[in-house]
């Protein structure tokens, strides 16, 4: 612009240049003290007085807003002409997304970062403000890592008294003021703006952070093309955007995640799959409910917690306490296993065991039966040798005698040695022995020639 100086200020280069104004960079030239600050003027055109009213509105917004993680509001004013202008808290930094590539943050660090941001619009929503622009261009990431949230410009008081107060001049054009790739489907309708607009391109922002690229793909800028894709088709997940190849683009978006492609993918499926599709869902119902708990089911997924976005199963909840418990839960499976392997040996022991005394207990039974059947066996050889033996011979020896007239102690019961035996002794015989046996008491009976 002409003026090299707006109030107590000189105009140093030019910031950048919107649809609303241009932005300038200065510093204090009353040598009061030294500060930059970032002096924000509206142009001329059809729309100037409306821009002019939006901007006194940014002002008057930007004075109740008080936060870390905001972009301060210093002073303001009308320059001779009536032109609004307004002198801001200057920022040197770059967007969110630039920086995130450039440091090559991880997802848990993307994660913190997007917390941090959350919390600002949080802020400013509990101040009865939304946003309406939520963009990486107007969240700039200063050296030290500090995000601060910027322009204000088309934001929309929701305290109906402030409302009034700041009254607008509005035309259909103007309800539609809005950045394409980060509006909300209620926004590119027309429809009633709330706090779940801005949770809507919040989701939008976190898709960006973490696959690398916007969740649709405009073929133009017309209206009608903007709310077919934008309205009327599902976002594919983080996870499937992420493509699994050797392409130089597949590579750097991995690289600057300080990954490769195949992490990138596992990494983001599940839990962030869900947490960045609910709060992109089409109807403002279905999203979380604020910032606020958008960032706090991003803590529960960074603690390995389940999140809200997710349907609720056993299955789910047994897995992340799993994770979350690493450490004592595998200590427990451990002792586990070797109980039960210590259970399996010591069964499969009784068993053997078992079995072995099985079988000794049938060798012993055998080897009684066949003890016993050798004390018979022996018993009878004893027997026979004692029956056989010269005094025996000797005592029984009678010429012709008969087994009638044996005394009764010289019979002997006998084992039937001969399967014939004789009823008596009277018929002659060679000179022989013959020994009968059979269960019944019978005589030894010898004869002479």
């Amino acid at each position: 612009m002409a003026e090299s100086r707006i109030g107590p200020y000189r105009l140093l280069r030019t910031l950048g240049i919107g649809g609303m104004g241009e932005v300038f960079l200065a510093e204090r030239a009353d040598a009061e003290f030294e500060q930059q600050v970032a002096i924000k003027v509206v142009t001329g055109g059809a729309f100037s007085r409306n821009v002019q009213s939006r901007l006194k509105t940014e002002r008057q917004i930007l004075a109740h807003l008080d936060h870390p993680n905001i972009a301060r509001l210093l002073d303001g004013g009308s320059l001779p002409d009536g032109t609004a202008y307004l002198v801001m808290e200057y920022v040197d930094g770059v967007p969110i997304d630039a920086y995130c590539d450039s440091n090559r943050l991880d997802l848990a660090a993307r994660l913190k970062l997007f917390q941090t941001v959350c919390e600002a619009v949080h802020y400013a929503h509990q101040n009865l403000v939304v946003h309406r622009d939520i963009k990486p261009s107007n969240i700039l990431v200063t050296a030290a890592g500090v995000p601060k949230l910027l322009d204000f410009g088309i934001a929309k008081l929701l305290d109906e008294r402030q409302a009034v107060h700041n009254t607008l001049l509005v035309t259909q054009a103007d309800l539609r003021i809005m950045t394409p790739d980060y509006a909300s489907p209620e926004q590119i309708r027309g429809q009633p703006i709330t706090t779940t607009s801005d949770v809507y391109v919040l989701g939008v922002l976190l898709y960006r952070l973490l696959a690398g690229c916007g969740p649709f793909v405009l073929a133009s800028t017309r209206l009608p093309d903007i709310e077919r894709a934008i309205c009327e088709k599902d976002p594919a997940a983080p996870s499937h955007a992420v493509h699994n190849d050797e392409s130089p683009r597949a590579r750097a978006i991995a690289e600057a995640r300080k990954t490769s492609a195949g992490r990138l993918r596992r990494a983001l499926r599940g839990d962030l799959d869900n947490i960045v599709l609910m709060a992109m869902r089409k109807e403002p119902e279905r999203r979380y409910g604020s910032s606020q708990q958008l960032a706090s089911d991003i803590q529960r997924h960074l603690d390995g917690k389940p999140v809200i976005a997710r349907r609720d199963t056993l299955r789910y909840r047994a897995t992340k306490f799993a994770r979350r418990h690493w450490l004592p839960v595998s200590a427990g499976v451990g002792v586990f296993m070797l109980i039960f392997a210590f259970a399996v040996t010591t069964y499969v022991q009784t068993l053997h065991i078992a079995a072995e005394r099985d079988r000794v207990a049938e060798q012993r039974e055998r080897t009684e039966r066949e003890r016993i059947r050798a004390e018979e066996i022996s018993t009878f050889l004893v027997d026979l040798f004692k029956l056989t033996g010269p005094e025996r011979i000797a005592a029984t020896r009678s010429p012709r005698a008969s087994c009638s007239t044996r005394a009764p102690n010289d019979c002997v019961p006998d084992f039937k040695i001969s399967p014939h035996p004789r009823p008596h002794c009277s018929a002659p015989s060679p000179p022989s022995m013959t020994v009968s046996a059979s269960f019944k008491t019978r005589c030894l009976c010898w004869t002479r020639p």
